[in-house]
């Protein structure tokens, strides 16, 4: 009878060291899920989604980037300009234009900041304008299938009710 129980728990012992290692060892279920396809190949889903939120990622550096370009350029012209304003040497009408100048750079932040808004108020996950002297630049994400027709109207609409610029004017860069 010791004989017997003694070999009872040494095989419930053997049983829960294996268990406990069979746990340990394997990777979670949460962590990968596998989807056979029509082939019988293996796709992980979680590769897809970690693939995915690297596009999505790349993309937001990307506008992240963009807009930390054009703050410099913007600053950089700024600073310029109320050297020049404040140059002893320079003559009245080129102080007038160069604080003309930092007024019109100005108002194109404040309308660029609105357009980016009024943008992405409209659904998209993110957007960047540029106002130059020839037109205005509009860079948004576009859903995989592309921008529509719809979609471009709703964003000249939105750039013209802001800066007064012609239709033709506005030039619409989607990244996808």
């Amino acid at each position: 009878m010791k004989k017997r129980n003694l070999v009872t728990v040494i095989v419930v012992l053997f049983m829960c060291v294996a268990v406990y290692l069979n746990f340990n060892t394997q990777t979670p279920v949460s962590d990968e899920v596998r989807v056979s396809d029509t082939l019988g190949e293996e796709t992980s889903a979680v590769n897809e989604e970690e693939k995915n939120e690297e596009e999505v990622k790349d993309v937001t550096k990307y506008f992240e980037e963009a807009r930390l370009e054009k703050q410099k350029a913007r600053d950089t012209a700024i600073t310029t300009l109320k050297a020049a304003v404040g140059e002893e040497n320079i003559s009245q009408s080129s102080r007038d234009r160069a604080a003309e100048s930092i007024e019109t750079i100005s108002t194109g932040a404040v309308s660029e900041t609105r357009i980016e808004t009024l943008v992405k108020a409209k659904g998209y996950r993110d957007c960047v304008a540029l106002i130059n002297d020839s037109g205005v630049n509009v860079i948004v994400t576009a859903p995989a299938e592309g921008l529509t027709a719809g979609d471009t109207t709703k964003i000249k609409d939105i750039v013209v009710s802001e800066t007064n610029v012609l239709p033709s004017q506005i030039k619409i860069i989607e990244i996808k």
